[in-house]
């Protein structure tokens, strides 16, 4: 369904409040239509995604993409990555890492556990920018997305 898309539905899942403050603050600025919801921690995002705890009453929608850090404590991205590639409800939603780490291990392991694609962080809000309007115009005029 490429280009189809009005708005995208993007998931953040990132415990770095300075990240999500960026995240937003850029996301604000670009001109692709979309919607940002953010959740601090693995948890909160099966929680968000399965429509339990504090999302109970949370309309049951899939996001379009999931942006998922790597490092988060109690429960890193690759563990929860796992546990949405695994749900058979959760795993069309492409994952996409955006993450500090740039280690080759860490691409190869996600790709190995069912990431669509990894980003690393840029290190300045210009590069964050940019790195954000292509995502953007990628996920919206290149790719296809699951209904």
């Amino acid at each position: 369904m490429s280009g189809s898309y009005q708005r995208l539905n993007i998931l953040l899942v990132d415990d770095s409040e300075d990240d999500i403050l960026m995240a937003k603050t850029v996301f604000g600025h670009l001109g692709f239509p979309h919607n940002l919801e953010t959740v601090t921690d693995a948890r909160q995002a099966l929680d968000y995604l399965q429509c339990t705890g504090k999302y109970a009453d949370r309309k049951r929608t899939l996001p379009d993409l999931l942006l998922l850090d790597i490092n988060m404590p109690m429960m890193d991205g690759f563990a929860l990555l796992r546990a949405i590639k695994a749900d058979p409800l959760l795993k069309r939603i492409p994952v996409i890492m955006l993450t500090s780490s740039s280690s080759q291990e860490d691409v190869t392991r996600s790709f190995e556990n069912g990431a669509a694609s990894y980003i690393t962080k840029p290190d300045s809000m210009e590069g964050y920018k940019n790195v954000m309007s292509n995502f953007g115009k990628y996920w919206l005029s290149v790719s296809a997305l699951p209904e």
